[in-house]
Order: structure tokens, then sequence, then C-alpha cells
């Protein structure tokens, strides 16, 4: 490692140690809030969680820590793959307060913004959202088009410079919150489903946009569903050429996928911290059995994370192109081991609330766990992903 290359990570390590300080995490004290949340963050604090988020990531940005290898004409670091996979670990093993809602504007959106926007749009869309100014949502999955996504119905119709937008989304993540919605519609319904598809960047509070939430088993609601009833979207906020929504698509899957396991998704520090303190809390690590669990846990969690840091020229021929894919399948198994320890250890505890710390907090992290099987993809999608187009294998 260089010199330069030490000063970058000493210098992120001061602007780290200082957030952490003007935003302190939940303490084992119990004094603030006691969640562990696997899919998302809902509920009574939400606006200060959200307000949090939004200062946390004004501070990396200006910092020069929101993007490290994004361009720096937007407010990336422009460092190199290593680079900013060093500066990345370093982010991740900081507890820094939750940014889930900000996780869908910073790798689901903007990777489709930066690959296939125009100038202008990068410049409008990409600073506000890595600096927190703009939260961004998903408008992909309809209730007749979920792992069938090249199903959507939602269509747009050319009116001039604009585009008048009419169907139903479901499933969108923070959508009630959201400034922005990158939204997969038809645009050509005599073409082949996957060619007659085009992607826009919706304003969210724009008329004609109603956001409703749906309850889940955690007792979340930031799921949503979205009714566009003759949006009007201009021309300028289209992604790509007309009937290219599907190559857009693919880059904002692909990226989902592959981020998922990062400290933005629902294997945080904070979690896998709190995880080893309800081991050392239940047990100490004396119990034979319980060491062969937590080794397969550690294992489990590991292989995500080695898959995560691994390069794009590190992978096998053919197996890049579904890496994301491959990183998903690692984080659900990594999940299920660690929701399915907490819940070992627990018992009945995880589910009835004695006001005991880091007990019932984990009910909505093991009742999130299973939904994540379906997120970003289902289990099945990404395991034919893989055989059909990573290991060539035969539908």
């Amino acid at each position: 490692m260089t010199t330069a290359e030490v000063d970058v990570l000493a210098g992120a390590e001061a602007v780290l140690r200082k957030i952490c300080a003007e935003f302190p995490i939940a303490g084992g004290d119990g004094s603030e809030s006691d969640r562990i949340a696997a899919v998302e963050e809902s509920g009574a604090d939400e606006a200060q969680v959200l307000a949090i988020a939004r200062q946390v990531q004004s501070r990396l940005f200006d910092a020069g820590l929101a993007w490290p290898d994004g361009p720096a004409e937007y407010g990336g670091r422009e460092l190199d793959e290593d680079d900013a996979n060093r500066l990345e670990s370093l982010i991740d093993s900081f507890d820094l307060p939750t940014r889930h809602n900000l996780f869908v504007g910073l790798h689901i959106v903007a990777p489709a913004i930066l690959e296939y926007g125009t100038p202008e749009q990068r410049q409008r869309y990409l600073p506000a959202l890595f600096r927190g100014d703009q939260v961004g949502c998903q408008l992909f999955s309809e209730p007749g088009a979920g792992s069938d996504l090249a199903g959507v119905s939602t269509k747009a119709v050319r009116e001039g410079d604009d585009w008048v937008i009419t169907g139903q989304k479901v499933w969108t993540s923070h959508g009630h919150v959201a400034d922005l919605g990158e939204a997969l519609v038809r645009t050509d319904p005599t073409a082949p489903k996957h060619s007659g598809m085009t992607m826009f960047m919706v304003d969210m509070h724009a008329p004609g946009v109603t956001v409703r939430p749906l309850r889940q088993i955690t007792g979340g609601a930031a799921f949503n569903e979205v009714f566009l009833d003759e949006v009007r979207v201009p021309d300028s906020a289209r992604i790509g050429a007309p009937g290219e929504g599907w190559r857009v698509a693919l880059t904002s899957l692909s990226s989902e996928r592959g981020s998922m396991g990062g400290a933005g998704g629902p294997l945080s520090p904070t979690v896998l911290n709190r995880l080893a303190g309800l081991i050392e809390q239940q047990d100490g690590g004396g119990d034979p059995f319980l060491r062969v669990r937590v080794a397969q846990t550690v294992g489990a969690v590991l292989a995500m994370r080695a898959a995560m840091d691994r390069a794009d020229d590190e992978w096998l021929d053919g197996i890049a192109e579904v890496s994301g894919s491959v990183q998903k399948m690692l984080m659900t198994r990594a999940l299920d081991e660690v929701s399915t320890l907490a819940a070992d250890l627990l018992g009945h505890r995880a589910f009835v609330d004695t006001g005991v710390f880091n007990t019932h907090a984990w009910s909505e992290f093991i009742l999130g766990v299973p939904g994540l099987h379906l997120a970003g993809g289902t289990d099945e999608i990404q395991r034919g992903l893989i055989a059909n187009r990573g290991l060539r294998l035969p539908r």
C-alpha cells in the first residue's frame, strides 16, 4: 500500500470516528433503539431515522467517502477497484447509523443512471442521491409481474415532449419517503416483451402518484404499492433509448444483488456485533455444540464477504456475468445461518418482549429474513441464472 493510500485511509478513519461520535447508535444499556431489522427500517421513529441517514450521507459525501469508485465530476472519489474496496471495507467496519432507506437510490437507481443516463441526467441525479438530498426507489415489480419482470404491464404513451404513465407497482421499498422512482414501463405493446419496455425517472411527488403502505409480518410498513394514474413524465427523464428498458433494468438488478451483502445491506456490522454479543450473553463460548454452529455461521458470513470483495477480473470465465447472483445466494445463506442461530439461542424470548436488551429485538430480523429469498430476484431465478448463463447448463 502506497503512502498516498495510507493517507486516504487515515483521513477517512478520522472522519468516520467523528461521524460515529456525532450520531451514536444503540448502546448495550438499551437507552436507544433496540431494533434489529433485516429488511426495512420503518416505525414511529422512521422520520428521525431518515433524517439521520441523510445527515450521515451528507457528511460522507462532503468528505469524499460516499462513492469511493465514482466519477469525481459527480461527487465520487474515483479510486481504482482495489483502493475503493479497501476504503469501503474501512467504512463497513464502523457502526454508522443505518442508511437502509438510501440503499435503493445508491445501489439500484444510481448505477443505471451512470450507465445509461445522459451527462445532464447524471449531473442532475447522481450528486443528489449520493449526498442524501434525494431518496430513490425502484418501480419494477407489479401484481402480475414479480419474478417474470419482463411481463410488466404498466404503460407509457408519448404525448409531445411528455410520456403519460398508467399502471400499478408493488413491493416498492421506501416508496413512501422517496423523491425519485426508477420506473420500468411498457412503451411498445406490439414488440416482444423484453424489447417493448423503457425506463423513466418519476417524480414521486407528481400529480397522479399514490403510495400505499403494505404492512409486513415484521410489523413494519416500508414496502408499498404505488399507483400511477396518468402521471406525466418529460422525455428528458427517460433513461436510455425507448425500448432499452430491459437492459437498463438488468444493470440495476445486477448491482442490487451484488450490493446486498455490503454494510448497507441486512448483514451490517451492527447486526453482526449484536449477534456476537448475544452469543457471549447466552453461553460465553463454553458449549461445544454452540461453537460448531457459530463456526458454520462465521464461515457463511466470510464466504459472502469474500465474494463481495472479489474483483471483476477474479471471477472464472462465465461466472463474472452472474457474479451478482452468486453474491446474493451467499448472502441469503449467511442470513439464514445468522437468523437460525439467533432464534435457537433465544427461543421464545425472541418473540416475547421482556424488556431485556438484545432479545426481543431479534424478532423483526428473524421474521424478515425469509423475504430476502424473494427480494432482488427469487432463489430459483438466481440458480437458473447461475446454471444457464454462468455454467452454460441447458435450460
